[in-house]
């Protein structure tokens, strides 16, 4: 399913681009030609992209780990039904067509859905994906011993049928109006023949997730740990390209280091590049830089199971004592806006309710602290009650400047009105680390966390934040809300179909988490994008599908 906290956290990311012939193992890859045409412009085939990232991936498995960079690294390697394109349209990838009521894809009743497997797809050991692929995964996604990110939309699928090899027949149990946009969506296709037997306890660590096979644009290569991981091209891919050779991630924790790469030449782009570099990067010569308004929500989740933010009152206390115009300014240098909900103001699930109750107002977060038996008593400009002070911990991913930053307004912030912020903050693979891994967020190890998760162009994946049927390892509530209204409402808004019909239920919930706070929206993200001049079909992504979903179009020029 779609994870809504897909992309929980941004990364700073820079290319260097040559436009040789790599590094002399080409495995069979073409070299040089122009094999299409981008407008006027020759596409040329051929070059190595080395891309530099801050973080490394856990493993390379989406349905088991949902890391912003393994997802960038999967979407060159496998397959899946469908993307969204850079418009937010939702286009096939390894099916035929999207399944409607009108081509007869999905039944009157909206319970069976059948999809048409491309024929020329074909895994990287050289054989065709088929419907029986399809099946084995759906089987490996409810799996009672592999704990999934999220079995939402999987859990309603009542049988799967396989009548041919290019034919796959799922029949739902009950309506789930978003299925076509979530089922394979976020999780990739895996193959049946390469890991049929290996489902149980022991799936997460096995050597497959660190050597994956898949059937996308480009064939899996290397993985050093701490170092790089090296893909090349696919010359089989059913689709168009790719046209790179060969692309290298390298692990560049240091931010200031790959900056100062760019500025000496060595690299030649960043993509997701820190704000407070735009000065400099809109300086460098043979570069261009992309303002991309992504969908990703800046927040803290509230840990209900803490015995400080458990009561209602904290949080709402809490909430009203932020002020998002300051982080947005001294942090984003405003180029990131205050978030007043989990919807972005594009979508047509917005109410714009969310200014009114989430506004800085320190006296009446005040107040409430004093009704709620809140009291500085001993004048250390820190609240206590029963003896205990107001003290809750801050959490984010260690090496993020600015969110080590914002933990710093914060802490300013909420001392004003006698929060006692103490920061405590992870590696990035422990902070987002699977509930197998004793990973902070699925393990609820914290009291606020701060990072950034995708809102998702549909909001019935909001079950998987917010339904009490999906606390971890079952499902990505890290806040872990109870509340039978908001649960119910979220499974009636995922079975309706007609909008008005939907719009309802979703102001409604909007409403229950803006009353019961299981997140506080600080900022909606606007993604700086330096890529070289030389780089094209580069077309960054708002939604979750990320900047690498049309990988294989993306060609060098020459000089």
């Amino acid at each position: 399913m779609s994870v809504p906290r897909l992309f929980m956290y941004l990364f700073v990311v820079i290319i260097v681009v040559t436009s040789g012939c790599g590094n002399g193992d080409d495995s069979g890859a073409r070299r040089g030609g122009d094999v299409a045409v981008e407008g006027s412009l020759p596409v040329r085939q051929g070059g190595r992209l080395v891309i530099g990232m801050q973080q490394e991936p856990e493993i390379l498995n989406e349905a088991v780990n949902s890391m912003v960079v393994g997802i960038y690294v999967c979407n060159m390697i496998f397959s899946k039904f469908v993307k969204h394109d850079d418009n937010m349209k939702l286009i096939p990838d390894l099916i035929t067509e999207i399944p409607t009521v009108e081509n007869g894809g999905i039944s009157e009743d909206y319970l069976t859905y059948t999809y048409h497997l491309r024929d020329d797809a074909i895994w990287h050991d050289g054989l065709p994906v088929t419907s029986g692929d399809v099946e084995f995964s759906c089987r490996l996604m409810m799996h009672p011993d592999i704990n999934v990110e999220t079995r939402q939309g999987w859990d309603i699928v009542e049988s799967v049928e396989t009548p041919d090899p290019q034919t796959v027949i799922f029949h739902l149990s009950e309506v789930y109006a978003n299925f076509t946009g979530d089922c394979f969506y976020d999780e990739s296709v895996m193959p049946k023949h390469l890991l049929e037997g290996k489902l149980g306890p022991d799936f997460q660590a096995l050597p497959f997730h660190r050597s994956p096979v898949g059937s996308g644009p480009f064939i899996f290569h290397e993985w050093v740990p701490g170092s790089h991981l090296t893909v090349k091209a696919n010359r089989d891919y059913y689709g168009e390209g790719p046209y790179l050779d060969e692309i290298v991630i390298v692990f560049i924790p240091d931010g200031n280091a790959l900056l100062m790469q760019l500025e000496t030449g060595s690299v030649m782009g960043i993509d997701n590049a820190p704000n407070m570099l735009l000065d400099f990067l809109g300086g460098i010569a043979g570069v261009r830089v992309y303002r991309n308004a992504a969908l990703f929500n800046e927040h803290l989740d509230l840990n209900f199971e803490g015995p400080i933010l458990g009561d209602r009152d904290v949080r709402k206390a809490l909430a009203r004592a932020i002020d998002r115009e300051e982080i947005s300014q001294k942090i984003y240098g405003g180029v990131w806006i205050p978030a007043w909900g989990d919807e972005h103001p594009s979508s047509p699930y917005y109410t714009g309710t969310g200014k009114e109750s989430l506004s800085l107002d320190r006296d009446l977060s005040r107040r409430i602290l004093g009704g709620a038996g809140w009291v500085d008593r001993d004048g250390d400009g820190i609240r206590e009650k029963n003896g205990k002070p107001l003290r809750v911990e801050i959490s984010t991913t260690t090496g993020r400047l600015n969110r080590e930053r914002t933990e710093l307004v914060l802490q300013k912030q909420l001392r004003e009105v006698g929060f006692d912020l103490v920061i405590k903050n992870y590696h990035p693979t422990v902070m987002f680390g699977s509930y197998d891994e004793g990973g902070i967020l699925k393990k609820g190890k914290f009291d606020l966390a701060l990072y950034a998760f995708l809102a998702p162009p549909d909001p019935s994946t909001k079950d998987g934040s917010y339904s009490e049927d999906f606390i971890p390892p079952a499902g990505q509530n890290y806040s872990r809300i109870r509340n039978r209204r908001l649960t119910e409402l979220l499974d009636r808004g995922g079975k309706t179909v007609s909008f008005d019909e939907r719009k309802r239920i979703y102001d409604e919930v909007a409403d229950i988490v803006l009353d019961e706070l299981p997140i506080i929206p600080l900022l909606w993200v606007t993604q700086l994008d330096a890529m070289p001049l030389s780089l094209k079909g580069y077309r960054p992504n708002p939604t979750q599908s990320g900047d690498t979903w049309n990988v294989s179009e993306w060609w060098l020029r020459g000089e």
